[in-house]
C-alpha cells in the first residue's frame, strides 16, 4: 500500500470517527496492520496533519486531533458566511433543471427513513451531495478552494451534530426549503435559509457541547 493509499484509508477512518480524539497512531502498528512501510505511514500522517485531522505531540507521537469548543465556534463563523454565499451564487448562476438530481434526492423518500432510523452515513452522503452541487454551480473558484481547505473539519463537525437527537429531521426540512429557493433562483432567500441552517446547527453545538467536544 503506497503512502497515498494509506492517507486515503486513514482519512476515511478518521472522518468516520473510527479513532477516539487524542488516541495515539503508532507508525509501526499501523504499518503492520496495513501491510505497508513505516515511511509510507509517516508520509500519510504528515499529509493528514496538514488537514488538521491529526497532530504531532513531542515525546508522544502522532495523535488524533482534538478540536476545542472555541475552534468549533470559529469554524461555524466561517462556514455560515461562506456556505450562505455559495447558496446565493448558485441560485444566481444555475438554471432550474440543474437542481433536478438534488430535488429527487431530497424528495420524500429514503432520507426520511434514514433520519427516522438514525442512518447517519446515508444522510451525510446526501448533505455532501447538496454541498458539492451548490459549490460547483456557484462557479466561484476561490470560494471553492477556501471551503475545500476546511472540508474535513466541517465534515467531522456535521457528523457530530447530526448525531444529536432530532437533528437529521430538522436538517432535512431545512435543506428542502433551501433547495426550493435555489430552484426558484431566489438568491436572497437561499442565502438566508442556508445561514439559518448553520445557525440551528450552531445552537446544537452549544446545547450538546459536552457530548460533541
Amino acid at each position: 500500500m503506497k503512502s497515498e493509499e494509506v492517507e486515503l484509508h486513514l482519512r476515511e477512518r478518521l472522518l468516520r470517527g473510527d479513532f477516539t480524539p487524542g488516541s495515539r497512531l503508532p507508525e509501526v502498528k499501523l504499518a503492520t496492520e496495513l501491510g505497508t512501510t513505516r515511511n509510507a505511514v509517516r508520509s500519510a500522517l504528515l499529509a493528514l496533519e496538514s488537514r488538521k485531522l491529526v497532530e504531532r505531540i513531542p515525546n508522544v507521537g502522532t495523535v488524533v486531533a482534538k478540536v476545542d469548543f472555541g475552534r468549533l465556534e470559529e469554524i461555524y463563523d466561517v462556514l455560515e458566511v461562506l456556505e450562505g454565499l455559495a447558496a446565493r451564487l448558485a441560485a444566481q448562476q444555475a438554471e432550474p433543471q440543474d437542481w433536478k438530481a438534488l430535488q429527487e434526492l431530497f424528495a420524500p423518500s429514503r432520507l426520511d427513513d434514514a433520519a427516522a432510523s438514525g442512518d447517519l452515513e446515508t444522510f451525510l452522503a446526501a448533505i455532501d451531495s447538496y454541498r458539492d452541487t451548490v459549490i460547483r454551480l456557484a462557479e466561484q473558484d476561490f470560494l471553492a478552494e477556501t471551503l475545500a481547505g476546511i472540508q474535513d473539519q466541517a465534515h467531522l463537525l456535521r457528523r457530530r451534530i447530526l448525531m444529536t437527537p432530532g437533528r437529521m429531521e430538522e436538517s432535512l426540512a431545512e435543506h428542502r426549503d433551501i433547495i426550493e429557493a435555489l430552484v426558484r433562483g431566489d438568491a436572497d432567500r437561499a442565502e438566508e435559509l442556508k445561514r439559518h441552517n448553520m445557525k440551528t446547527a450552531r445552537k446544537r453545538l452549544r446545547r450538546y457541547r459536552d457530548f460533541l467536544v
